[in-house]
């Protein structure tokens, strides 16, 4: 009897989980389908692989000299065009001479060792993409995204990754903040983190930590900033823009 509630637990966990995974997927599909009635056709393109299928959003650079490719990640919340801070980074970029991609982060996971190891997973699909830029890589993301970011396995990448941003990257609690602020100091990689003055009141509360832990380790490669106004306004949108495009040219990207 023991043995039967056991398999019986444990079937309907799994069924369960399909569930969620199945209606977590459909969520997915049917925003990217909101999406293709508000841009225009030739930004989609569709990943297929037997680890995962996911749409992106690509707008090529449009200088005759191409720097490479700024990947965009949203937040959790909101959508690969959402107004707030990424749709325009997703468009001005390109007169920059980047190519542009903005993708969505994995739903199916729970946790967020599983959900960074699907995002990870996500990257390197689409760096082994036969349609992916030649050039410079450098990844944006926005929010929980980017805490997600900042525990991938680096060494595992397809590609080299030139750079990070991490735009308002927050954790949960106060506690997984602190650990956030330790993992930003540590990146081996150069990483700009841009937050704003109205931003979340954890993501104001470990700016400082997140100084000290790259001066304790050394890091010489991590830069902030702070910006003034709302998120959602034109004139904070162009002055990070002006952030990033400083940065990167500083890097020699």
């Amino acid at each position: 009897m023991h043995r039967f509630w056991h398999h019986a637990t444990t079937f309907f966990f799994l069924l369960l989980i399909s569930l969620f995974s199945g209606q977590a997927y459909a969520s997915e599909q049917q925003l990217m389908l909101d999406l293709q009635r508000q841009l225009p056709e030739w930004e989609f393109q569709h990943l297929d692989s037997e680890q995962d299928n996911f749409t992106i959003l690509h707008r090529p650079a449009m200088t005759a000299f191409e720097k490479g490719t700024l990947i965009l990640i949203p937040d959790s919340s909101l959508h690969p065009a959402t107004p707030r801070q990424l749709n325009f980074l997703r468009q001005q970029f390109n007169d920059l001479g980047w190519h542009t991609i903005a993708m969505m982060p994995p739903t199916l996971a729970h946790d967020d060792e599983s959900k960074s190891e699907a995002l990870q997973q996500r990257f390197n699909q689409l760096l082994d993409y036969d349609d992916m830029p030649a050039g410079h890589v450098v990844i944006l993301a926005q929010g929980s995204s980017a805490n997600l970011l900042t525990q991938f396995d680096w060494h595992s990448m397809s590609r080299p990754v030139d750079a990070l941003i991490l735009v308002s990257s927050y954790e949960a609690d106060p506690v997984s903040n602190r650990e956030l602020a330790q993992r930003i100091g540590a990146l081996a990689i150069p990483t700009l983190d841009i937050a704003h003055l109205l931003d979340h009141r954890h993501i104001e509360s470990t700016l400082l930590e997140r100084q000290r832990w790259s001066r304790k380790n050394a890091n010489l490669l991590y830069r902030q900033r702070l910006l003034t106004g709302y998120a959602e306004l034109e004139t904070t949108q162009y002055l990070m823009m002006k952030e990033v495009y400083g940065w990167l040219s500083y890097l020699g990207l």
